[in-house]
């Protein structure tokens, strides 16, 4: 068993450093990328302890529970820090949580020592260890549900009829789904904006393939009476890779009247817009919509964002 254990950790250590979510990769890949954390952490705990029990084997179980959790922390504060520079990568607290998370689920139910006669307050433990694995691992079971949610909507982008759809824009912080004012059913999303330069959201998790379609239509509500001018940027997977150049994607500009706007983006002209080269609609990855340099914070709403034929 050991011998199998140290051969799958060898073989995941590298992957630390190597692989990956990408930019553009799912969100239920990438939430369970993160769990690999977890069970990485959990197989060394349990290793660590059987080690050290062959060095002292009349070791208990809470100074073996202590020193194993120490010795887990520093290697993976370890790990954080080497992956700085190294593809892009960068130390997340986060990870070092899910390392620690590994050794408790190692402890708690699959304990390298005998478990101390303590039945309930050891329950309680295993209970306290299984809310925060449930926890952890909540991300990616609502990214399994809105992406296939997403799917099934499909040419429906959001109309925010559903649990999760505000996960699919940037930046969550600013956004709010309220029930009113809607434009379609019974939701639409509420983005808060401020004075910065560029203020805005994006949808950014979507189905990318978006031939065959005549238009982009979505429908934005200004609560306020003045005109607001509102730019419409959407671009391809191509554009984000090679500089995202402002004449390397599609960029237009709406003026937005008090009230509800139903607004359409001919993707004849999306196809068109890159300077040089027509935007892969098969590929489709971003699309954006923000406000320039405002001179006090303001509120818009958006809703039933769709293509159309």
């Amino acid at each position: 068993m050991r011998r199998i254990i140290l051969f799958i950790l060898l073989l995941g250590f590298p992957f630390f450093f190597l692989g990956g979510p990408g930019y553009y990769s799912s969100r239920s890949f990438a939430a369970a990328w993160n769990l690999g954390h977890i069970l990485f952490f959990s197989l060394a705990a349990w290793l660590l302890g059987r080690f050290f029990l062959d060095r002292n084997p009349g070791k208990k179980f809470f100074p073996l529970f202590l020193q194993v959790f120490f010795v887990i922390l520093v290697a993976g504060s370890c790990i954080e820090l080497l992956q700085m520079g190294v593809d892009g990568r960068y130390p997340d607290l986060r990870d070092v949580m899910r390392n620690q998370l590994g050794c408790l689920v190692a402890f708690a139910f699959f304990s390298p020592v005998r478990v101390p006669v303590a039945g309930a307050r050891f329950r309680l433990f295993q209970g306290g260890v299984l809310v925060l694995l449930l926890l952890t691992a909540w991300p990616l079971a609502r990214a399994v549900i809105d992406e296939r949610l997403a799917q099934s909507q499909f040419p429906v982008l959001s109309d925010f009829e559903t649990p999760f759809e505000r996960f699919r824009w940037k930046d969550t912080r600013q956004l709010r789904v309220v029930t009113t004012p809607v434009r379609h059913g019974e939701h639409a999303l509420r983005v808060q904006l401020s004075t910065a330069t560029y203020s805005g959201t994006s949808l950014f998790y979507f189905p990318h393939d978006w031939r065959g379609y005549r238009w982009l239509r979505f429908s934005v509500f200004n609560p306020g009476s003045r005109e607001i001018a509102l730019h419409c940027r959407i671009n391809d997977a191509w554009h984000r890779e090679h500089g995202q150049r402002f004449e390397d994607r599609y960029h237009h500009r709406f003026l937005l009247q008090a009230g509800w706007n139903d607004l359409a983006v001919p993707l004849a002209d999306v196809r068109q817009a890159p300077a040089g080269r027509t935007m892969d609609m098969q590929r489709i990855v971003g699309f954006g919509i923000f406000v320039v340099r405002q001179p006090r914070p303001l509120v818009l709403y958006i809703d039933n964002v769709y293509l159309d034929r």
